[in-house]
């Protein structure tokens, strides 16, 4: 016969995980997703939904006004800490990522590869950080776009480029698609 004692323990262990599941529930049901934010820009509204779940700060104690709201910092992706934040640029066969502050890595491991985040590409990438022959080399483990380069675009308020057919020849005008 199993004693008393070792027949309550799973009721108790079951016990404290519906408390701290119910805990979970509790915190997430009012926690506001950063993304839904009244006092974000509508220009990261995508790239902000694009972290749900991770632990992002927005910027709102900037002195520049034309700025608030329309920048963040991503604190912790996963339980792995921050991020290495840039867009990709190809430079000769290598691939770059010019983090926000300016600094550059080149890209190297499995990630690096224009069909996972190509040029254009605004992402997040976690790895480590070497020095090899006088330039910064990130090594990426982890990477997640934030924004294609279209929607970059877009952000920015560019124009995009229309091809109009005229009597069988492309002919380029810059209207709005």
């Amino acid at each position: 016969m199993i004693p008393r004692a070792d027949r309550a323990r799973p009721a108790l262990l079951g016990a404290c995980v519906l408390c701290l599941v119910a805990i979970a529930a509790a915190a997430s049901a009012h926690a506001q997703p950063a993304a839904s934010a009244p006092d974000v820009a509508p220009e990261i509204r995508a790239e902000l939904a694009r972290l749900e779940g991770q632990r992002v700060r927005i910027l709102h104690q900037d002195t520049n006004d034309a700025t608030l709201g329309r920048r963040y910092i991503i604190d912790d992706v996963a339980g792995e800490g921050a991020p290495v934040v840039g867009v990709v640029e190809r430079r000769g066969q290598a691939l770059w990522l010019v983090a926000e502050d300016g600094a550059s890595y080149r890209l190297a491991g499995p990630l690096a590869r224009p069909r996972i985040a190509g040029p254009g590409y605004k992402i997040w990438a976690l790895g480590v950080v070497m020095a090899r022959s006088g330039e910064r080399v990130l090594v990426a483990r982890r990477l997640g776009v934030l924004a294609p380069p279209w929607q970059r675009a877009q952000a920015r308020g560019a124009r995009k480029t229309i091809f109009a057919i005229s009597a069988g020849a492309p002919t380029r005008t810059g209207g709005p698609q």
